[in-house]
């Protein structure tokens, strides 16, 4: 219970932390939230609880702004606030994307993360945020806590105590260290291991002297191995620390009373009745005086060598036994004396220096020890313990230099004790060498120590590691790469799923490097090697996608993504990216758009879906418009239009599509949308102008035609009206008036056409004409037209004339249409059959047409010719020359234009050469010259 309240301590300490070391941080660096203003906008309702508010300001914003990293980041602390954890990873990571070092977007990954128990995660933000501000304790705290949660206590233990020694004065710290120590101290002594009991225990008084227990747990492991001398160090160590202890009071006395030293006894008895006299001591004083007197009375050797040694220092007996009294009897200072003054006398000796060395040790005077220690090892090269000592004591020197931020100091200290130590010793300070080397930046160096470490533990994968790790530091990806991937071949089941996230750590960053400086090869090649180890990994396949579309390798593209779409059949990304694939494979797009249309239907606010078939909807739409399926098309704009109703560039599409369709208001409205470019525009506004004049009903056309012989100044005109009306249907009807005045008197035809399409290909029109004079007098015709593909039309028409001559002439006609880009080129075979004056004729007439439409069907240059023993069907029409079973051949050119909104106009100039009478030697040519004007008024 109290180890969860712990727990839960550092969770809370830790959010407390980030929230309030964020304004300090911000103080020192400008964040992006200060720069930005609409993030200031959306953090201030954010504080006023108007969180809602918030969120759709930055949604706003991020739909003008899709990289903005601070909006992706505010987004993010909304979802964390309502406890939507995966939309707050997924739009914190989209910040860092964008900007890599926002701190605000890795704290609240952390707690994301935490929250969602993904604690390998949650440790590496945190690992990011500490190589920014290596002593935030908040987060140093919330690692622990993190790694207990694990399951991992040393390394908890490990970072609570160097976290407690960066802040020796933080008393929360101080109690959770102690804490700890606590329960690894119960776990040992449980365990019944005296030496490791022991030896926690020792630690525990040095590194907490304010816990009882160890004290006596060290006291009474001395006892009982007989080593009293330390048992009374340990005791007064404890009374110094806990004065007055019942316990240690009567430890001390036991332990001396182990030794006889019943004077000390005596006097630490009176010492401790001065305060408050206890009958238990008063009776044990009474007890130990009467033991020192009779001791007293066998033997009291000290008094007698002490005289001895006063008189003769050099005694050398004497002077062991006084030096070995005073130092039994802790008397250190007094024992320095006595060995200097022996010392004087009989000179330097090994044996002094080792005692003095010893006593010191006693005393626990460490500056003092390692002075000595370093001297005498510098006299006494060959001695084993003192090279022992030396060794350590380079090596807590070293540590101690490194902690002071003398690293080349502490360099040289670990130099000493590879030079004198055992092979464990060489191996730890070469260890503490390379952090060194670490620290100052000195990768080559530590690759150098790493390298030495490994050929005496070959197989070592923690070496391996942190040589890649080095490698990866000195830019040199390709051998931290491969070392990575050397280390998975050999590394167990459980070992091996860290490696590949250790490796994935690496190789993106690269990859995403590699990619922002458009090396794109090296990235595609670094991406393979990933997969290579890590076929299944969510963000190498993502890569290699994205990778191959950037390379225009739409095959590989496609074959990654349904590697990616089968291996994580939950993740949307893939679908799309599979989706986006098949747009590039022949014959896929209906495919890929009816995946797409499956997934929007349940996730109708999932952008990147809707934004990904948005575009494949365009274009599957441009395919189906070019194919002249116009129904189909505007079905599959509609439909995404439902999820993406602001597309200007579907919208476009959709007018594009009623277009087809002939319903050109519809067709007006929709194109508006498009924003064309300044070289579009013209053309652009042309083309709206022709929509705008197809979508209305009503139309009138006035036309006039002058025709004139070229061997004859004289003038034949033509002149016709026109009124026809658009239906809701499609169909249309049109009446006209033709006017013909000459010599002879005047001619009036009158005429009604049908036009109805009946299905998406196929329309047929018809009309029927009389007239009084000059004119044909009766004529009626039907045609069918079909779409056979996009861009050709086919023709077939059937057509009866009477003349006012008495003869009949049946028409048989065939065409086709032919759309090429912005020409439309056509031709028409006109087989006749004339039947009068007691014989009949088979004629015929081939014609010609081609059209440039420069910007819409109104806007048009215009080219015609014809060939035949017939004059063609317009001039049959117009009856201006009857010359049949003759030579006639036509060549003509026009112009037509948009002039207003309502108005468009056009003009055709023809010539005509035929042939007066095939009986005659000399044939007789004719010239006919005409020009056709036509007004055209929609309303």
């Amino acid at each position: 219970m109290l180890k969860r309240f712990k727990y839960a301590r550092f969770i809370a300490v830790f959010l407390g932390t980030v929230n309030g070391c964020a304004p300090l941080y911000a103080q020192r660096v400008e964040t992006t939230v200060q720069r930005n203003e609409e993030a200031q906008q959306v953090n201030e309702l954010y504080k006023r609880g108007q969180w809602e508010e918030g969120r759709k300001l930055a949604e706003s914003s991020l739909k003008s702004s899709p990289r903005n990293a601070d909006m992706h980041m505010l987004l993010g602390k909304y979802y964390l606030h309502h406890k939507a954890y995966d939309k707050a990873r997924y739009a914190l990571v989209k910040s860092l994307d964008y900007v890599p070092n926002n701190v605000e977007s890795k704290q609240m990954l952390v707690a994301v993360e935490t929250e969602t128990q993904r604690y390998s995660s949650a440790i590496c933000y945190i690992n990011e945020l500490l190589e920014v501000n290596p002593y935030w304790k908040g987060l140093w705290r919330k690692k622990i806590g993190i790694y207990r949660e694990m399951g991992n206590q040393v390394e908890a233990d490990r970072l609570l105590k160097r976290i407690s020694e960066i802040y020796p004065e933080d008393a929360e710290l101080k109690k959770d260290h102690d804490y700890a120590l606590e329960q690894r101290f119960d776990e040992v002594r449980k365990s019944a291991k005296i030496d490791q009991t022991l030896a926690m225990a020792r630690k525990a008084v040095d590194e907490k002297p304010n816990l009882a227990d160890p004290y006596l747990i060290v006291i009474d492991h001395y006892i009982k191995a007989g080593d009293y001398n330390n048992a009374l160090v340990y005791s007064e160590r404890a009374l110094n620390q806990f004065p007055g202890n019942t316990q240690f009071i009567q430890k001390k006395i036991a332990v001396l009373d182990q030794q006889q030293r019943y004077p000390e006894i005596l006097a630490f008895l009176n010492s401790q009745m001065k305060g408050a006299a206890s009958a238990t001591l008063k009776n044990q004083y009474h007890y130990f005086l009467l033991e020192a007197a009779r001791n007293a009375k066998n033997n009291d050797p000290v008094n007698l060598y002490g005289k001895i040694f006063d008189g003769s220092p050099a005694n050398s007996e004497a002077f062991n036994h006084v030096f070995n009294n005073l130092v039994a009897t802790q008397q250190y200072e007094e024992a320095i004396s006595v060995l200097n003054k022996h010392r004087r006398r009989i000179g330097n000796k090994k044996e002094l220096d080792m005692k003095e060395l010893m006593v010191y040790k006693r005393m626990d005077h460490p500056a003092k020890v390692m002075g000595l220690t370093r001297a005498y090892f510098a006299k006494y090269p060959n001695d084993v313990d003192l090279r022992e000592a030396y060794v350590e004591i380079s090596m807590k020197r070293a540590k101690q230099h490194m902690q002071d931020g003398q690293v080349a100091a502490a360099i040289l200290d670990w130099q000493d004790a590879i030079r004198y130590g055992d092979k464990e010793s060489i191996v730890t300070a070469k260890q503490g060498i390379y952090s060194a080397y670490v620290t100052e930046k000195r990768y080559s160096d530590a690759i150098m120590i790493l390298d030495e470490l490994l050929l005496d533990q070959p197989g070592n994968a923690d070496i391996s590691n942190k040589k890649a790790d080095l490698y990866y530091k000195q830019g040199r990806f390709d051998y931290a790469l491969m070392l990575y991937a050397q280390l998975m071949e050999g590394a167990s089941n459980y070992d091996k799923p860290r490696y590949l996230i250790h490796y994935a750590d690496l190789a993106a960053p690269v990859i995403k490097e590699l990619r922002a400086d458009y090396k794109i090869d090296q990235a595609h090649a670094f991406v393979g090697r990933w997969l290579a180890v890590d076929p299944h990994h969510q963000e190498a396949l993502l890569a290699m996608i994205n990778i191959n579309e950037q390379l225009k390798d739409y095959d590989a593209m496609f074959h990654y993504a349904q590697i990616a779409a089968s291996q994580h059949k939950t993740d949307m990304l893939f679908k799309i990216k599979l989706a986006e694939a098949m747009n590039h494979q022949p014959g896929q797009l209906p495919a890929s758009w009816e995946l797409l249309r499956n997934q929007v239907v349940d996730r109708a606010y999932h952008e990147p879906l809707v934004k990904s078939f948005s575009s494949t909807t365009a274009r599957y739409a441009d395919t189906l418009l070019k194919q002249k399926d116009h129904g189909r098309a505007l079905s599959v704009i509609d439909m995404a239009l439902r999820y993406d109703h602001n597309n200007k560039g579907l919208k476009y599409s959709k007018g594009l599509a009623f277009e087809g369709l002939k319903q050109y208001d519809s067709a007006f409205y929709y194109q508006q949308f498009y924003d064309p470019s300044l070289i579009e525009v013209n053309d652009f506004k042309a083309h709206l102008l022709y929509l705008s004049q197809r979508s209305h009903r009503n139309h009138v056309s006035i036309a006039h035609l002058r025709a004139r012989y070229g061997d004859n100044n004289e003038i034949s005109t033509i002149s016709s009206i026109e009124y026809s009306r658009a239906m809701a249907n499609g169909s249309s009807y049109a009446g006209r008036v033709h006017y013909a005045g000459r010599d002879q008197g005047k001619g009036v035809q009158g005429q009604l056409e049908w036009n109805k399409p009946w299905a998406d290909r196929w329309s047929t029109r018809a009309d029927i004409a009389i007239s009084n004079k000059y004119f044909a007098r009766f004529t009626i015709h039907a045609a069918a037209l079909y779409q056979w593909k996009p861009t050709l039309e086919i023709e077939g028409g059937v057509g009866y004339r009477n003349f006012f001559s008495g003869e009949n002439m049946f028409n048989l006609n065939l065409g086709a249409t032919q759309d090429i880009g912005d020409f439309r080129l056509s031709a028409k075979l006109n087989n006749y059959y004339l039947n009068g004056q007691g014989h009949g004729n088979y004629l015929y007439s081939i014609g010609t047409r081609a059209q440039y439409l420069m910007n819409s069907p109104k806007n048009y240059i215009l080219a015609v010719a014809s060939v035949g023993n017939s004059p063609d069907s317009d001039l049959l029409n117009y009856q201006l020359y009857n010359s049949f079973n003759v030579f006639n051949a036509m060549v003509g050119a026009g112009v037509g234009h948009s002039i207003t909104r309502n108005v468009s106009a056009s003009v055709l100039g023809t010539w005509y050469n035929f042939q007066t009478d095939k009986l005659l030697v000399n044939a007789h040519y004719r010239n006919l010259y005409n020009l056709y004007f036509q007004l055209n008024v929609s309303f």
